[in-house]
């Protein structure tokens, strides 16, 4: 726990720097709050109006855990189909690749038309831009195995399980999940920009509000909110990975 302590104090500490430097030149300049408001200002909001942030935050949670899951389980299949087969690396690569070069959030539009306003636009969205990244670590890290240890396991005999189990999966979870806590944090920015083209709830909801109103305060208590849940969800993959990966503690 003083370790734990000991790795945040420098971070918050140069954080806190930060905003109340920021709390000084919006004070020394007199700066209009609707053009810049002081930290205290709308970290003031995220304290009076936290029962609304909270409950369209976890609203905004549960889209980004089923968005990322929805990408993340098919990229890791199709991540081992391509490291174990040089046909499918051939035929699915180069196509994964081009859908990937799309500007995907401009179907968030052409998605709402389709499916309607209901989570499921935002959920398939997120799932495509978390799609690529799980699936190139993925690739990475399934190729990464050593061969020579291929070649030990056929020796005895082992199953395709006893294989996956023992010696691929091992070698490509560091990889895994490097690529979890990357995407989970881009998840986070996608479902609020879906919100924000079309929603009655979530934060992305109470941005679109608050532009309405011209309320500059209220935006960036809900960015505090949004950064906070990242990195809640960020810290969560780690310690899910110091779970599984007990040599990766240190």
């Amino acid at each position: 726990m003083n370790a734990a302590f000991a790795r945040l104090r420098e971070p918050v500490l140069w954080f806190a720097g930060l905003l109340l430097l920021w709390e000084l030149v919006v004070r020394v300049f007199a700066l209009p709050t609707f053009v810049l408001p002081a930290p205290s200002n709308f970290l003031m909001r995220v304290v009076n109006e936290y029962p609304r942030f909270v409950t369209h935050g976890l609203i905004t949670t549960r889209l980004i855990i089923y968005g990322f899951v929805a990408g993340a389980v098919p990229g890791l299949i199709l991540a081992y189909l391509i490291a174990n087969s040089r046909r499918c690396e051939m035929l699915l690569y180069p196509l994964v690749v081009f859908i990937q070069g799309l500007p995907k959030i401009t179907l968030a539009p052409m998605m709402l038309v389709w499916f309607g306003y209901a989570d499921f636009p935002k959920i398939l969205l997120t799932a495509l831009i978390t799609f690529f990244p799980v699936l190139v670590d993925g690739v990475a890290g399934f190729k990464a195995a050593d061969r020579r240890l291929f070649y030990l396991s056929r020796s005895m005999n082992a199953s395709w399980f006893q294989t996956f189990r023992y010696i691929e999966l091992p070698a490509a979870a560091p990889a895994i999940f490097s690529g979890f806590k990357t995407t989970i944090v881009i998840a986070v920015t996608v479902v609020i920009v879906v919100e924000w083209m079309n929603s009655n709830n979530g934060l992305g909801y109470i941005v679109l509000r608050a532009m309405d109103n011209k309320d500059t305060p209220l935006i960036f208590a809900t960015l505090v909110v949004a950064s906070a849940i990242g990195v809640a969800l960020s810290y969560a993959m780690a310690s899910l990975e110091k779970l599984l990966l007990p040599w990766r503690r240190k």
